[in-house]
């Protein structure tokens, strides 16, 4: 249908303009409709309320607008007035859910802007006395203002159409048009530079509101909205009504403060905005208008410090009134102004809001013009289904004189039980302030008494029995079971668990006096390594691992600080560090070998000199009694990094390591038995040697080694050896990287459990794993600190969506094991409900003695438990960020101090790994800073096809993938690909091994055109963005492009090419290289249908 000749044109105002471009992006979107839906009761006439709709257009241009491009720039052009077709539907019965699903598909529906006016109108019909009246229109012509003047006028104009008397309305003095051209001749015009400058500086460096979600925000969002309600009571709202008036505020900015304050806590941001409608109507002879008047006014939030209530709202009603004082510039003329892109989805400046409006006054333009003979209306749901941002919070008051708090969400990104339980905490902050306005930030109002039990309890793993059974004793319980059962297993070799408790005894024997102290271990992964362990458990002493390969110095700070009273070495081992460590050494052959040469026996060798440990010895000390273990005595001591640069030590008790590896043997752990062939993988310096070793030792399991410096993993799971192994304990980083070598793997055909840990498990890894594996390996993931002894929580990792993996969420860490208590704490040492972000602190059983010499760390770290009774307990505090889930596993955010600051900007490297590791081609990202100021991605990739036919992708087009989906001061300034991304030995990422990226001048260069439309793209842009030279590789919104100017640029391509290039094209191809590609496809696809000669003569 030809569109009318149109009797008027005028610009867009910015709000309007920002509303077309979004539009533009993504044209089936009905995120922006506005609707007036009410129930009717009584009759109707239908010809009378089309009249009078008819009317209503005649009356308001805005409703007979459209909104297309003439030339480079949107323009509205107002339509003669014409018949408005009423749209009759039908139903059986008078139901509320069945008048709103009658009128949800009008509801939702995407306009045309272009097309015709965005107005649609529907009157639904249960015979003759119950109906529904649903009016839609697009936003980009109306407001929340507007619908009380659209009811009012409505009203009177069909109330006229029926013979009840003249409409009474106000004369219009102007129209909306109108209103356009000032404020784009006073804006351009430059007399809001007062308002400009005020919000440029009020809101340069505001911190972002990074909002913890239930759901990764997808690629392409569909923004499928979800409602939460909750009613204020009538006491509470005259109470919010009196704290307003004591203040001397409005309600509005008690309600507001109280938002500020859940947002704060829930997030742990106190430097924020949030986004509110004002009505942006400043001349008495716009409150009669239709139209888009309200502006968006930014609030930044104020919360440091841990103000009292009446601090916060005391800011707000400061930022509030200076906000209403300078409304005279759109805000997203300031974004624009401070580097920050209009993106589809990501509001520049904020991503909350709040509303304040009165719903209720649609029923006083009932009374106030008067309803029609024998009708009744009343507010209905909508079945409006998009979410026009993350979150908003909407409130009015109700005829009873209460409040109505209804939360729009984004169904994508939150669950509805997280954003109800935001509700609940504005309501108890609510009831708390109208009694006591000094109620702190971080009082308890946060969590009422039932609620905090709860989270305890969530929080709280299965009561255990005092005492789990030592270690020892269990391993002598399978020595008497099955002697000759494989115990350890070897290149080919096993020992049993006779001939490994036999060894282990006479070693002991030889250790002397070592009960209560530690013992340095430096030897290669063998049967003596194993041998020796238990040796110094049944010698009393606690093990302490060194690494040949770390300096002497480092080696002898660790034996000091430990107080070591021995040094055990391998045979033929590597030498290096032996008298000169301090310590007497002493060698332990592998059983079975010959007996080394003695190179000085001990006593008479000096005091560091060797002793020979060979299995053949005999003599008094292998026939005394052994110490054994104790509950409190020491374990181990495992050296970590220190942020000092100096390396801590961890001592951990017998009694914790116990705990662990009694749920890890039995059935609700690992349920290791006999059967099971367990592979040593791990470093005996990291803490996961313990999680292979003593489980498997103490359920009768075998445990497989991997000989120092022999076979890889890879290699030993391809021999005969490996094929049986029925356990795998793997970095979750190095399992990563064996998924993604696909087929090239040789997972073991036994295989029935991969335990994982120490990082985070990427969601798109374990999709990939299930889709190769099935349900048939039990994938367990698993975190702990070497502090809380191993590990604290395990989760399955299965196939079903809600395990997280499958519908793209972080993959879980489960829940607490027996005996540990887990507390998310704010930065005051604050319990946070569930859902909120918060610090990781560990109690219960488990935890570590501490730092051995090191008592101020140790003060630092382990802190007094304030939510037990249990006398002296004390809580680890972590460094890292977690949340509970609404499924009530435990969520991994990343580090506490991960947390980064690039240019004025909070980044946080975790989201950028995730929107890199979102590419189908990559399989796993890092993100580090360098020099302090700039960001460099680095990204293992593979082919994006099966069989290799599609290339792997470019450090640039990875570069373009991220910025599509963050803000540009997210977008690393070089992403460099790897094959593999350097691990340490403990098998988390080692940062000081990522090669340093090329020269910002070799990476950033200037690149000149290439083809002819390489050539054409950068030449339009050069003079659309009014800069002297563009290269092909640079970004268009990092050269100060904005949504204007998109437009323009498909503007000028439709023209002088004659391609139909849309604003999303232009927009998804943020370099000339990858607009230049998109105008050469559609170029192809057009002269594809074409015949010959009309090709001919187009290429011609």
């Amino acid at each position: 249908m030809t569109a009318p000749t149109p009797i008027a044109r005028h610009p867009l105002t910015d709000e309007q303009r920002r509303l077309w471009f979004l539009q533009q992006l993504n044209p089936e979107d009905a995120g922006f409709n506005m609707y007036l839906n009410r129930r009717w009761s009584g009759p109707v006439d239908p010809r009378a309320l089309s009249a009078a709709l008819t009317r209503l257009t005649a009356r308001h241009r805005v409703l007979r607008t459209r909104f297309a491009t003439d030339g480079e720039q949107p323009v509205q052009l107002v339509e003669p007035v014409r018949d408005i077709a009423l749209t009759l539907v039908p139903i059986r019965d008078d139901a509320e859910e069945s008048f709103t699903a009658a009128c949800a598909p009008f509801v939702n529906a995407p306009f045309d802007l272009a097309e015709r006016p965005p107005l649609r109108a529907v009157l639904v019909s249960a015979g003759e006395h119950e109906h529904a009246v649903s009016v839609v229109v697009h936003h980009i012509v109306s407001d929340g203002w507007s619908f009380t003047v659209l009811w009012r006028d409505l009203l009177a104009l069909y109330r006229e159409e029926i013979g009840e008397g003249p409409a009474e309305l106000p004369p219009l003095e102007m129209q909306f048009g109108d209103f356009a051209l000032a404020e784009r001749s006073r804006l351009d015009g430059g007399a809001a530079e007062d308002a400009f400058r005020y919000w440029s500086e009020r809101l340069t460096g505001v911190g972002a509101l990074r909002m913890p979600l239930d759901h990764p925000r997808p690629a392409e969002p569909a923004h499928p909205a979800g409602f939460a309600e909750l009613a204020l009571g009538p006491d509470l709202v005259s109470g919010v009504d009196a704290l307003a008036r004591e203040q001397r505020c409005t309600p509005f900015m008690v309600l507001l403060a109280a938002y500020q304050c859940v947002l704060a806590r829930w997030t742990g941001t106190t430097d924020f905005a949030v986004g509110t409608p004002l009505a942006g109507r400043n001349e008495t002879a716009h409150e009669a208008l239709l139209g888009y008047f309200s502006r968006t006014g930014v609030i930044r939030a104020d919360l440091t410090g841990d103000p009292g209530f009446h601090t916060v709202l005391r800011r707000v009603r400061s930022a509030t009134m200076a906000a209403l004082s300078h409304q005279d510039v759109p805000v997203e003329r300031v974004a624009a102004a401070l580097g920050l892109p209009v993106l589809p989805g990501v509001g520049p400046l904020y991503q909350a809001v709040f509303v304040h409006q009165s719903q209720y006054e649609l029923a006083g333009a009932d009374e106030r013009t008067g309803l029609p003979a024998g009708v009744r209306t009343a507010s209905m749901d909508s079945g409006f289904d998009r979410a026009k941002t993350d979150l908003l919070l909407d409130s009015w008051r109700t005829p009873d004189g209460g409040m109505t708090l209804s939360f729009c969400f984004d169904r994508e990104l939150f669950e509805r039980a997280t954003v109800e339980a935001l509700g609940r905490r504005v309501r108890d902050l609510l009831a708390r302030a109208v009694v006591d306005v000094e109620v702190p930030l971080h009082g308890d109002w946060l969590l009422p008494g039932e609620e905090r039990a709860a989270l305890l309890a969530l929080g709280s793993g299965p009561a255990v029995a005092e005492g789990a059974r030592p270690i020892l004793r269990g391993f002598a319980d399978q020595v008497a079971a099955h002697p000759d059962a494989p115990a350890l297993a070897c290149a080919g070799r096993i020992m049993t668990y006779e001939e490994l408790d036999h060894a282990s005894d006479e070693l002991a024997g030889r250790l002397g006096p070592v009960a209560g102290r530690a013992v340095g271990v430096r030897i290669a992964p063998s049967f003596a390594l194993v041998t020796a362990l238990l040796a110094i458990w049944k010698a009393g002493a606690g093990y302490l691992p060194l690494d040949p390969a770390h300096p002497v110095e480092r080696q002898r700070l660790m034996l000091g600080e430990a107080d070591a009273a021995l040094l055990l070495t391998g045979v033929g081992g590597p030498e290096r560090g032996g008298p000169e460590l301090g310590v007497p050494r002493l060698d332990v052959p592998e059983p079975g070998r010959p007996e080394p040469a003695v190179d000085g026996p001990r006593g008479t060798g000096g005091p560091a000199g060797p002793v020979d440990a060979g299995s053949g010895s005999t003599g008094p000390a292998a026939a005394a009694p052994l110490p054994g273990t104790v509950p409190g005595g020491l374990a181990y001591i495992l050296y970590t990094s220190g942020s000092t640069g100096v390396p801590k030590g961890v001592a951990v008790e017998h009694a914790a390591l116990a705990e662990r590896v009694r749920w890890m043997a039995g059935p609700e752990g690992y349920g290791l038995g006999p059967g099971d062939r367990i592979v040593q993988f791990a470093s005996i310096g990291f803490d996961t040697h313990a999680e292979e070793i003593w489980p498997a030792l103490t359920a009768g399991a075998c445990v497989v080694l991997l000989p120092d410096g022999g076979r890889s993993l890879p290699d030993l799971l391809r021999g005969e050896s490996g094929r049986s192994v029925t356990v795998l304990d793997l970095p979750t980083a190095y399992w990563q990287e064996l998924v993604s070598l696909g087929d090239a793997t040789p997972w073991p055909p036994a295989l029935r459990l991969v335990i994982l840990g120490g990082s985070e498990a990427r969601s798109a890894t374990v999709a990939q794993w299930r889709e190769r594996q099935g349900d048939i390996v039990r994938l367990v993931n698993t975190y702990g600190p070497t502090e809380a002894t191993v590990i604290v929580t395990a989760g399955e990792l299965g196939g079903r969506p809600v395990d997280g993996a499958a519908a793209g969420q972080r993959p879980p860490l489960g829940r607490p094991l027996p005996g540990v208590r887990l507390y998310v704490l704010d930065e005051r040492g604050g319990l946070l409900p569930a859902g909120s972000e918060g610090e990781l602190y560990i109690g219960g059983h488990g935890l570590a003695r501490g730092y051995p010499a090191r008592p101020e760390l140790t003060a630092e770290a382990f802190l007094p438990d304030p939510f037990t009774d249990v006398p002296d307990g004390r809580m680890y505090r972590t460094g890292d960020r977690v949340r509970w889930r609404t499924d009530g596993q435990l969520e991994f955010l990343g580090r506490a101090d991960g947390q980064v600051k690039i240019r004025g900007y909070r980044i946080e490297p975790a989201e950028i790994e995730a929107a890199l590791t979102a590419h189908p081609a990559v399989g796993q990202a890092a993100v580090v800073v360098r020099d302090g100021r700039r960001l460099v991605a680095y990204a293992v990739v593979r082919p994006t096809a099966s069989d290799g036919a599609a290339a792997a992708p470019e450090a640039d087009e990875l570069r373009e993938h991220l910025a599509l989906r963050l803000p540009a001061f997210m977008v690393p300034e070089a992403v460099v690909l790897l094959d593999t991304l350097p691990l340490t030995s403990h098998g988390k990422l080692d940062t000081a091994a990522l090669p340093d990226p090329e020269p910002v001048g070799a990476v950033d260069a200037y690149l000149a055109p290439r083809t002819d439309a390489e050539a054409l793209v950068v030449e339009l842009w050069q003079e659309v963005l009014g800069v002297p030279r563009v290269g092909v590789l640079d970004d268009f919104l990092a050269l100060g492009g904005d949504s204007l100017l998109v437009t323009r640029v498909a503007a000028r391509i439709r023209a002088d090419v004659g391609l139909d290039m849309s604003i999303r094209d232009v927009f998804e191809s943020p370099t000339p290289a990858a607009l230049a590609a998109r105008v050469e496809a559609l170029l192809i696809a057009e002269i594809d249908a074409l015949s010959e000669e009309e090709a001919v003569g187009r290429l011609d």
